[in-house]
């Protein structure tokens, strides 16, 4: 949002580092008097939220009165998480896709983190920022334009603070980075780029018992992220999930903190990657119905972006092809880059500085 509110200052204010909820008193979720612990709720409870709830309930100053979701695996494999931590059981809305709003209602609901699937992401921020409550969304947190815009009328109305959840801004060797940048050791930046280059074939097709590498079904035959997931891929053709790449560049490169975005142009490859997949599987083949259809968006998606400083983005998104994991960052600048490959170690990625080099 255009207010400045980093994931710092969420934490702070949510208390996870003990911090108190002294804000304005017309919000409904704040308060002039020191909270000795933050009542959280959960919106979404697949298993995404897990390892929020985990972090969450390893704290002795945060509690997670009220989870909310529709299916009721989802609601069980939840508790058993409040089970392993030896926590008290949440109220649980369960009754159908808008149960959620009784969960905004109560009055011990100081934030919620929202780890639903992504066309629920906005329309349960606003509900929130709405209702008063301090918020945390998982990613993407829009699909459509519009929708990016009214979470941030509703924030700048409101004056409730919300913050997407893009957690690879906080891999350790992005930060590192991130801090070289500040210190110019790779002089005026010129271009970044970064992606989602994750193979998903596993994730986007189960076999609705288990959630990874089972089968070859999705939507309602299927479990987990490939219950919703994978429409998006059927029907949608671009940049599905673009902030784990744009969010540590966007960062670096000052975007909307003196520099922005001004335009954008999106190519994609043909789309083979998914119907290949589900014609060989063991549990698919080519009668299977799922081989019947046409999956819109292309293998290879990457689009180039213009900033207002005169730098360039170059985004890839790769996730139905056989591969190993990488995001492919590159930050490169007058005086040197960083380049990396895999999942962040210390070995997987190079530096280059002309000048101490």
């Amino acid at each position: 949002m255009l207010q400045e509110f980093n994931r710092r200052n969420f934490i702070k204010t949510t208390a996870l580092t003990g911090a108190a909820l002294t804000l304005t008193n017309s919000i409904k979720a704040f308060s002039a008097t020191k909270k000795d612990k933050v009542r959280i709720g959960i919106i979404g409870a697949g298993f995404r939220s897990h390892e929020h709830m985990g972090n969450f309930l390893q704290r002795d100053d945060v509690a997670i009165t009220a989870i909310a979701d529709p299916q009721q695996r989802s609601v069980d494999e939840a508790l058993a998480v409040f089970k392993k931590y030896n926590r008290p059981e949440p109220v649980v809305y369960k009754n159908g896709n808008e149960d959620y709003k009784n969960l905004l209602k109560r009055d011990d609901v100081d934030a919620v983190m929202i780890c639903s699937p992504w066309e629920w992401h906005s329309v349960q921020a606003i509900d929130a920022m709405n209702a008063g409550k301090i918020c945390g969304v998982e990613v993407c947190g829009a699909v459509k334009l519009q929708e990016c815009w009214d979470v941030v009328n509703t924030a700048e109305k409101t004056k409730v603070p919300l913050m997407m959840m893009e957690n690879v801004c906080y891999r350790r060797d992005v930060m590192a980075v991130l801090n070289m940048t500040r210190k110019g050791m790779f002089g005026e930046l010129l271009h970044g780029q970064g992606g989602y280059e994750h193979d998903l074939r596993g994730v986007l097709f189960n076999d609705g018992k288990t959630a990874y590498n089972s089968g070859v079904e999705f939507g309602k035959n299927a479990y987990s992220e490939a219950q919703w997931r994978t429409e998006h891929n059927l029907k949608r053709n671009g940049e599905l999930y673009p902030t784990h790449g744009l969010g540590p560049v966007a960062v670096m490169m000052d975007i909307n903190r003196g520099n922005r975005m001004t335009r954008l142009s999106s190519i994609a490859s043909k789309a083979k990657g998914l119907h290949k997949y589900i014609v060989e599987h063991p549990k698919g083949g080519t009668n299977h119905p799922n081989a019947k259809l046409n999956f819109k968006c292309g293998d290879i998606v990457n689009t180039q972006i213009q900033c207002a400083n005169g730098e360039t983005i170059l985004l890839t998104h790769d996730v139905s092809s056989p591969r190993p994991y990488n995001l492919g960052f590159r930050v490169q600048g007058t005086e040197g880059l960083w380049q990396d490959y895999g999942w962040g170690d210390n070995n997987q990625g190079f530096i280059y500085m002309e000048k101490l080099m």
